[in-house]
């Protein structure tokens, strides 16, 4: 019994994803940091184009660390380039 409901999570999860995913699509954006920029301002500026539903700050920023792995080892600096992913309604 415990298998089938898992497998019945895991069915409505695949279809959900699949519907929501027709209707939004994914920007896989870089950006240059310029000078002033720190992690968190890149992560508000992009949450704010994010229009699939509100996120959460840590959970944003986790996200861009996650594309950048070098940001585990020091902070932005002017001239680099940010990976960053968001969602927008597809038109």
């Amino acid at each position: 019994m415990k298998r089938v409901f898992l497998l019945l999570t895991a069915m409505m999860i695949m279809i959900s994803s699949t519907c929501m995913a027709s209707s939004y699509k994914l920007v896989e954006a870089e950006y240059s940091v310029r000078e002033g920029d720190s992690l968190d301002s890149i992560a508000v500026e992009y949450m704010a184009r994010n229009t699939y539903g509100p996120r959460e700050f840590r959970e944003f920023k986790s996200g861009i660390v996650q594309l950048n792995e070098w940001l585990m080892d020091r902070d932005v600096q002017a001239g680099d380039t940010v990976r960053v992913n968001y969602w927008v309604k597809a038109e």
